[in-house]
């Protein structure tokens, strides 16, 4: 039997729209794909004795640059010409992975910028010990930046507002024990200003931060709070 983590990447010319005040299309493009990288590099390093079984590391898409991304470090590519919700993209990769002999699917959102390659392998382990879904929380503690499940589709997807709650149901609805791992390094994803600022404050260096850090982002979050917008968590994954 094998496992699979699966990332599902939207259209990233279009990504991270609520942060549009405070960086153009063009920054808001580099950043994700930035993101993006970091992710998958931090997937690349899980070692196959982490693991213990075989480990297929796949990449859904219909957005070309991330799929030669992807391919590029070593991950599969399963091509998405209508893509509908991340929830959507995700189940149908699952039901695919799943007919190839795929018994359990860990998914990763692309834009962990604290990712850590130890507390993925963890994740494995746990699924070594015949876990059946894993759960971890956004920093929210309402949304949920990691999915795993065994069969890969045991229940559907249902990432969005409160999601760390609807999967728990899921589980529940299904006699399955839900376990609720809390992991600092996948628990901030970036998708408001707010999480930029959080971001900044761990002074992780990466690509992405070095990125963020060029383009003057003090600044422009000082201007983006002195106009009076709240500070808030994301609440999407």
């Amino acid at each position: 039997m094998t496992l699979a983590v699966l990332v599902p990447v939207k259209d990233l010319s279009r990504a991270k729209t609520r942060l549009a005040g405070l960086l153009s299309e063009a920054e808001r493009a580099e950043l994700a794909g930035l993101l993006l990288a970091g992710v998958l590099e931090a997937i690349g390093r899980v070692p196959a004795e982490a693991v213990d079984e075989p480990l297929r590391r796949v990449v859904v898409t219909a957005h070309a640059p991330s799929a030669e991304l992807a391919q590029r470090l070593g991950f599969e590519v399963l091509p998405e010409p209508r893509p509908v919700s991340e929830s959507d993209s995700v189940d149908r990769a699952s039901v695919l992975l799943e007919r190839e002999g795929v018994r359990g699917v860990l998914r990763i959102p692309l834009d962990l910028p604290l990712i850590e390659t130890a507390d993925v392998e963890r994740l494995f382990a746990l699924a070594r010990q015949d876990a059946r879904v894993l759960l971890v929380p956004s920093l929210s503690g309402t949304g949920t930046n990691g999915l795993f499940r065994a069969p890969a589709t045991l229940f559907p997807s249902r990432f969005g507002p409160g999601s760390l709650a609807l999967h728990q149901d899921e589980a529940h609805r299904l006699g399955v024990t839900a376990q609720v791992v809390r992991l600092d390094s996948l628990a901030l994803d970036i998708d408001d200003p707010a999480d930029i600022r959080l971001w900044l404050g761990s002074a992780k260096p990466t690509r992405a931060f070095d990125y963020v850090k060029s383009l003057e982002i003090e600044a422009r979050l000082a201007r983006w709070e002195a106009q009076g917008n709240p500070s808030r968590l994301s609440d999407e994954g």
